[in-house]
Formats: structure tokens, C-alpha cells, sequence
């Protein structure tokens, strides 16, 4: 059994479609913030990106109808990343060690996607946010440890480039060092400086995402081609 180009392909431009999404709904979002209801759009330091998946905003707007095109996004990039990890060891097959640690971390990952959907599924509206903040912690900490183990995979097989390494060790510091933020930080409710931090971070950690799956799916694909 081999592992299909398909896989990274379609992982790329789910990841394309999702950014799309994201940014029609920001645009789309009717406004307000924790600290700012009287704003008619969306804050990009000020709003979490769940706030997009909210049926209502915190200044009492509808959004609905926004809240559907998000779900839809992040259940989108949900089956992509399961659909990608769930094949992604057959990369390692050819190294025992590397192959163990890469189903291992697959294992993970695939939990990590069903936690993520979970974060669509229950919007940060007030009736659900804690369920939802549950499995925002869950996704992150589960995609941590399996990043940080296929990190380790490639740098063990010998015919994986070292820059898929170094992306690889980049992305799952960055994850840890958000995590860290989520665990210890200033909590984003206690004053407009602690929203700003904690805002600021997860759009950090949301490009970093984006672009290091895009820019590892694109050295991936170079690598299978030879």
C-alpha cells in the first residue's frame, strides 16, 4: 500500500478553502467585542476566531447565518487533516522507528480532529462556551504531543529532508508555547490588554498552522515525486 499524492493535495487546498472561509466570515461578522460592543465589525485583535461560530455576538447581533459557513469550514478542515493522518504513517514504512512513532502520532492526531470538530460543533455562545473551551484545550494539547512525535519521525528517517524537520520542530514549539499561553496567561475576560495578548497569539498559531502544513504538504509532495 503506498501513500497517495492525493492526500497532501487535498489537505493544501482544504487548507486554501478554510482561510477563504475565514476571511468571508470575518468580513460578514456584524460586530462586537468583550470590551467593545459598539464596534459593527469585526475586530481582528479584539475577536477570537471562534467568535466567528457564534449564533449571536457579544452586542446582541445575529449571526447565524455566519455561523453555519464557519462550521462548515472547520468541519471541512477537520475530515481533510483526519483524512490526511490517517494514511500519512505509509510516508514512514520504510523506517520501523519512524513508522512507529508516525502511527502513534497519527492516533493522536486523528482524536485531535474529532476534538476540533467538537469546537464547531459547541460555538463559544455563553450556553456552551465551557464545552467548547474544553475541547479547544483538548484539540491543542492532543495536536501538541502528535506534532511534536511526527517531528521526531522525520528527523529519524534518513530520506526526509532537514527542513521538513525544522518546520516540523518550529510549528510544535510554537504549539507548545500556546498551550503555555492557555494554560498560565493572562485570562482574555480580565482586561483589554489580556484580550489583546490572547488574541494576538491564536492568530499567530492559526497562520503558523496554515503555512507550515501548506509549506511541509508542498516539500512532502517534491519528496514522493523523486
Amino acid at each position: 500500500m503506498r501513500f497517495h499524492k492525493i492526500y497532501i493535495q487535498q489537505n493544501i487546498l482544504c487548507l486554501i478553502i478554510f482561510t477563504l472561509i475565514l476571511a468571508t466570515c470575518m468580513v460578514l461578522y456584524p460586530g462586537g467585542s468583550h470590551f467593545n460592543n459598539s464596534a459593527d465589525h469585526y475586530l481582528f485583535f479584539e475577536n477570537f476566531i471562534s467568535h466567528l461560530g457564534k449564533t449571536s455576538t457579544s452586542s446582541g447581533n445575529d449571526n447565524y447565518t455566519n455561523s453555519i459557513l464557519f462550521k462548515g469550514g472547520v468541519y471541512l478542515i477537520s475530515i481533510s487533516f483526519a483524512l490526511l493522518f490517517l494514511f500519512q504513517p505509509l510516508v514512514f514504512k520504510t523506517h520501523a522507528p519512524s513508522f512507529r512513532l508516525s502511527v502513534f502520532s497519527s492516533a493522536l492526531a486523528l482524536c485531535s480532529a474529532l476534538a476540533f470538530i467538537g469546537i464547531g460543533y459547541y460555538s463559544a455562545d455563553p450556553s456552551t462556551l465551557q464545552i467548547h473551551l474544553a475541547f479547544v484545550k483538548t484539540s491543542f494539547y492532543l495536536f501538541f504531543v502528535s506534532c511534536l512525535t511526527q517531528t521526531v519521525a522525520i528527523r529519524l528517517h534518513p530520506k526526509l529532508p532537514k527542513t521538513m524537520f525544522y518546520n516540523a520542530l518550529v510549528f510544535s514549539l510554537g504549539l507548545l508555547s500556546y498551550n503555555l499561553l492557555i494554560e498560565f496567561g493572562p485570562r482574555p475576560n480580565t482586561d483589554i490588554i489580556s484580550l489583546l495578548v490572547q488574541v494576538t497569539a491564536q492568530k499567530a498559531i492559526a497562520i503558523l498552522f496554515i503555512l507550515n502544513f501548506i509549506i511541509q504538504g508542498f516539500t512532502l509532495l517534491r519528496v514522493l515525486k523523486k
